[in-house]
């Protein structure tokens, strides 16, 4: 198939597609906005309807039925959207079946990132290991753990990397598509307490590296191997707290941080510590160089085809 965007003519902020309506710069931030408050919804009622469904179950069907609605309803949300009011194709959200290598391949780097901070911050003696659980008796809540943390990956990176970037992208170049879609899900993460500077800045650089991987492989699963790990480890494997606190009862390792603020976070959130937006800024950069050596670099000053790619 041939270029699916017809250029507007100079100084014009419009472009029209052969899917649909005109695509503009106002109508995407009004689709965005709508799209963001369905996926809010969707979320909570993932949270709160397993209660309504199996009271009394275990934590483990709680695990199944929470990850499958988060799931469930983010791609429900972006296929109405994209496709029925949008009416525009499913392959713009780089959201395929799933492939394993690219899954992998963000899997174990999101996941020997972390663990390198966190072995650095234990070498500082700003990690301190208060208990190990064994692995017999760790191995089932780790397995068990993958569900929600896959469950986030795929339900974030549908909606930040797939659709929200993706619609700005049709309708402004991609660099501020990128950056606008950074910003948003830094704001989407408002609520975490010690929400301040650091983690803002955490939150864009890691957006941007999920970006230039999309770009990278073609796809969203090498970020959302990234952002599974990421969760994974910090929850179940090293369970990282606050500052001066223990870290989580159900991780394989349970820490506790002490340690400059500045450097090491004071929230759940541990992103907002300098150590993690460093690594995110060298993930980055490692992604950038990735992306250049396979000649699959953002085209920034261009708009996003209706596949996702540059025109």
């Amino acid at each position: 198939m041939g270029n699916p965007i017809n250029s507007a003519a100079p100084g014009q902020s419009l472009q029209r597609s052969q899917w649909g309506a005109p695509l503009s710069i106002m109508a995407g931030f009004a689709y965005v906005a709508g799209y963001a408050v369905l996926i809010v919804l969707a979320t909570i009622g993932a949270v709160f309807a397993p209660q309504a469904i199996a009271p009394g179950a275990p934590k483990w069907l709680f695990a199944v039925i929470d990850g499958t609605l988060m799931v469930g309803g983010a791609v429900l949300v972006t296929w109405l959207m994209r496709v029925k009011l949008n009416k525009l194709p499913w392959a713009g959200m780089a959201l395929p079946a799933p492939q394993g290598v690219p899954l992998l391949l963000g899997f174990s780097s999101g996941a020997m990132l972390l663990l390198l901070v966190l072995w650095l911050q234990h070498e500082l003696g700003w990690l301190n290991v208060s208990g190990v659980d064994t692995m017999a008796r760790a191995a089932p809540r780790l397995a068990l753990g993958l569900l929600p943390s896959l469950a986030v990956g795929v339900s974030e990176e549908l909606t930040f990397r797939g659709y929200i970037f993706q619609t700005l992208g049709e309708r402004m170049p991609v660099w501020a598509a990128a950056g606008f879609s950074a910003a948003i899900f830094a704001l989407f993460h408002l609520t975490l307490g010690g929400f301040g500077l650091g983690f803002v800045v955490s939150a864009i650089c890691v957006a941007l590296l999920f970006t230039i991987l999309r770009v990278a492989t073609g796809s969203l699963w090498c970020a959302i191997g990234f952002h599974c790990a990421w969760d994974w480890v910090q929850t179940y494997v090293v369970g990282v707290a606050h500052v001066g606190q223990q870290g989580q009862d159900s991780a394989l390792v349970r820490v506790s941080q002490s340690g400059p603020i500045l450097w090491v976070g004071k929230a759940p959130a541990i992103e907002g510590g300098l150590i993690y937006g460093l690594a995110m800024v060298i993930a980055l950069a490692l992604a950038i160089s990735y992306a250049a050596r396979r000649k699959r670099m953002p085209q920034w000053s261009r708009r996003l085809a209706l596949d996702g790619g540059a025109i």
